[in-house]
Formats: C-alpha cells, structure tokens, sequence
C-alpha cells in the first residue's frame, strides 16, 4: 500500500481504542501484588501500541509507594483504593510529573468529605468523561484538519497537520497543569524541588 494511502479516521479511531480498568472491574478483596499484575496485564493489554510499551510493572508499583503518590500498603495486600490510585497515576503520568500527580491526590484527599469511596467514585466518573472524549476526538481531528483546509495526502499538508495535532495536545497538557497549580498550590518550600524533578524528566 502506497505511504499516502490511508484512512484517517481509521487510523485516528484506532488511536483512541484503548480499554480502561473500571473500579466495578476491581475485586472488592485486597490483592497481593502479583494478582494486581495480571488484573491489569488481562485487561490493559490491547492498549500496548508498541512491543517496547509496558503496562503496570512491579517497579512501577513499588516507585508510586516510594514516592508517597499511593498510600502505604498495610501487610503485602493492596485495597481497591490503592489500586485505583495505581490506575490513576497510570493514566495521569502521560501528562504530570509523579511530584504534580501526587500534588492533584494531596490535594483532592485534602477536600472535606474525600475519601477511598469518593475516590473510586470519582474514577469511575473520569472513565466515563473519557469514553465521551474518545468518542469526540475522531470528528475534532477532522474538524482541526479541515479548518486549515488539510489534504493529508500531501506531504506538506501532513507535515502541518502532525505538528498542529502536536501542538493541541501540548496546549490541552497546559491547561491541566494549570489548573492544578490554582487549585492545589505547592507550598513555596516544595516548588523548587518540584522544578528541578521536572527539568531532570524533560533531559531524559
């Protein structure tokens, strides 16, 4: 097949065709470490776009405790609302520094009445938002391509368009973090430390 000769919309539905863990999915017993494995190897696996993608790992389990994003584990069992944690940061660290996403869950844990119910409310809520945006994000990219009459066969027309889509993505990314840092503000003492852990991830 010709590299100009794709489908678009087919490839950007396949883009967006990732599952989630859903809280109503997660056992209501607590889960020894290697039974949170393969829950998530079982259920995430479609959403590896590459052999080099990793799912949830033990290390990666091990560094969010390490670094106080999930609360501490009690004995060698994990409860739902770790491993909804576990699935959030997960999900949020395409976008956030571990620092910022253990910023958001200080943060939002600090509000009157949130608890592990409310948390496991909340996600199962965020999953339902996210199906309704990869529902919308096929006619979006249309509609961003179209604005600046786009022929995605044409090379240059390509060209402009990965980095306007690249450019979107970067500001939606802004705005979230943003939006954490009104609304959950590092004290003075902690945003230097936070600066630098984010200057060392960008030099990765």
């Amino acid at each position: 097949m010709d590299k100009h000769d794709f489908d678009l919309e087919a490839l950007v539905a396949s883009a967006v065709a990732d599952v989630d863990l859903s809280g109503r999915d997660i056992p209501a017993i607590d889960l020894y470490l290697d039974q949170i494995i393969t829950l998530a190897s079982d259920r995430l696996a479609q959403n590896k776009r590459g052999e080099k993608d990793k799912l949830l790992t033990k290390t990666m389990i091990n560094n969010y405790s390490k670094d106080g994003v999930i609360k501490p584990v009690k004995g060698k069992k994990y409860s739902r609302e770790q491993i909804v944690q576990m699935m959030l940061v997960y999900s949020l660290k395409q976008n956030f520094s571990i620092g910022e996403i253990k910023q958001l869950f200080d943060g939002v844990y600090a509000a009157e009445g949130f608890d592990g119910d409310a948390l496991i409310e909340s996600y199962d809520r965020f999953l339902d938002f996210k199906a309704h945006e990869r529902e919308a994000c096929p006619g979006i990219v249309k509609e961003l391509l179209a604005s600046q009459g786009l022929d995605m066969q044409n090379d240059r027309d390509f060209f402009v368009g990965l980095l306007g889509i690249s450019a979107m993505s970067t500001y939606l990314r802004n705005v979230a973090q943003d939006m954490l840092a009104l609304r959950y503000p590092l004290p003075e003492k902690d945003k230097e430390k936070e600066k630098k852990e984010k200057d060392k991830e960008k030099q990765k």
